[in-house]
């Protein structure tokens, strides 16, 4: 399967119309999930979205889209997101200097405006920063799925915590987009980049990811393939195989790693804390997922290090 979609002409990656969005809480908690979001979308020269998702407002203060058209003067207290979006776009600017069209960019929180259930602030001199923030209410699942959606993005990419175990089922299964968790990622550490390799449809999307980081990032590539026999079928061979020559054929040298064993386990363990881990997201239904696990939840649950989830 990974060997047919592989050897068509046309990849399943256009890097020219690519959309990300990060997902920040805090200046406290989410330097690092924007710089790495900065960083990816930098790249791929992607545009990037970031997004507040808040509680919803009380009844004494009213919905937020009812704010919108009153004098925002104090929206800074009434909604701490707007503190936060206005903070990221400054570390933005910060770590951009050479984007003129960035550095042109001026936040002002009176212009705001409602736009299909959510907030987006308005920002005079945007043409070209390949820039939009947005504040939304509500479970922080189901808002980041309304905004994929809304807008297209192909990557969602969000800052571990500590609930992240309980919350990695809801995050695959319901997240329209390939999904980045940050988890106890070092913006200063030269990762390797770990593929895990098996016949899924997913796998092929895997490699193309793989392939475009590894030659933006120049991290060092391994693939791993993992058997629960001593047997790789001709389906797990030929993938890892596949994915061998794709990356050769891009000029990116790879190691390729062949161990038998419990997936999850092997995979948690083989990655250890410095591989960047990119696997394909599970094809099982919802109801298996909830009831069984997927190997990505599993995985997701039990590793720390930056994983990747291609869907």
């Amino acid at each position: 399967m990974v060997a047919d979609v592989m050897t068509k002409k046309s990849a399943l990656i256009n890097p020219k119309n690519l959309k990300f969005l990060t997902a920040v809480s805090s200046a406290e908690y989410s330097k690092s999930t924007l710089k790495m979001g900065a960083l990816i979308a930098s790249v791929f020269n992607a545009k990037m979205g970031v997004v507040y998702v808040g509680d919803k407002a009380n009844e004494f203060h009213g919905s937020f889209v009812n704010l919108t058209r009153q004098n925002l003067d104090n929206w800074n207290i009434i909604h701490p997101g707007l503190e936060v979006l206005e903070w990221a776009l400054g570390e933005l600017k910060r770590w951009n200097p050479e984007n003129k069209a960035l550095a042109n960019i001026q936040f002002n929180p009176d212009h705001v405006y409602e736009e299909d259930g959510r907030v987006k602030v308005i920002l005079p001199g945007e043409n070209g920063s390949g820039i939009e923030l947005i504040l939304r209410e509500g479970e922080l699942v189901n808002e980041l799925r309304k905004e994929i959606q809304l807008e297209g993005y192909d990557l969602a990419i969000i800052g571990g915590s500590q609930n992240k175990r309980t919350r990695a089922h809801s995050l695959l299964q319901y997240l329209p987009a390939s999904i980045f968790v940050l988890q106890q990622f070092n913006p200063r550490k030269k990762y390797k980049l770990l593929l895990l390799v098996d016949d899924s449809a997913a796998t092929a999307k895997s490699i193309e990811w793989g392939a475009l980081i590894a030659k933006k990032l120049d991290w060092p590539v391994r693939t791993l393939t993992v058997s629960k026999t001593k047997i790789f079928g001709a389906g797990y061979q030929g993938a890892a195989d596949m994915s061998k020559a794709y990356f050769e054929s891009r000029g990116i040298e790879v190691e390729q790693f062949f161990l038998t064993g419990d997936p999850v386990r092997t995979f948690v363990e083989f990655a250890g804390d410095n591989h960047f881990v990119i696997m394909g997201a599970s094809t099982l239904n919802p109801i298996k997922q909830l009831l069984f696990g997927s190997k990505p939840i599993q995985t997701l649950k039990q590793t720390d290090v930056p994983i990747l989830i291609v869907r």
